[in-house]
């Protein structure tokens, strides 16, 4: 039994020299060569305009509440388009649009916004402000929680769904 316990403290005493050195002496990774990474800059810098317009886009995203209880989850997830799958051939002919919907209303230092889901081709809402053209309806009014487009056969006026919460 003696024995035992003799062999045991000497394991535990070699182990904790062995953690010891291994404490002090620092590993020393081994750190591959490289190339350094080539960054593609685009062939004409974007004008003040564009970036301005930017910098609004970015800043809209910011302000948003991204903990509001309204918030929904997109009905269709973002895909990078060189993940993307080919798009499938329509076999049927192509169906009518669909009806314009708002999705929301947006006041900032540049003016209102409206987002609005006007293209079929796009997924999910579009941004536009007062005076754009949606799907050949020129936008005329933002309101708080309508817009209106006014065409040849007269105004439209899209509303935001009821968010189906109590006001308190």
């Amino acid at each position: 039994m003696r024995a035992i316990t003799r062999a045991l403290y000497l394991l535990a005493g070699v182990l904790a020299l062995a953690g010891l050195g291994l404490r002090l002496v620092p590993a020393r990774p081994a750190v591959p060569a490289a190339d350094p990474i080539a960054i593609d800059r685009p062939a004409t810098e974007p004008s003040p305009s564009e970036r301005a317009q930017a910098l609004l886009t970015f800043q809209e995203i910011v302000q948003a509440n991204v903990f509001s209880q309204d918030r929904a989850a997109p009905a269709q997830r973002y895909v990078p388009p060189e993940l993307a799958l080919p798009e499938p051939v329509p076999t049927a002919a192509p169906a009518a649009a669909p009806r314009l919907r708002l999705f929301g209303v947006a006041v900032g230092p540049t003016g209102a916004v409206a987002l609005i889901d006007a293209d079929p081709a796009i997924p999910g809402a579009e941004v536009y402000r007062q005076g754009d053209l949606v799907r050949g309806l020129q936008l005329v009014e933002i309101r708080e929680t309508t817009v209106v487009l006014m065409g040849e056969d007269g105004p439209t006026v899209l509303s935001l769904p009821s968010s189906g919460r109590r006001s308190q």
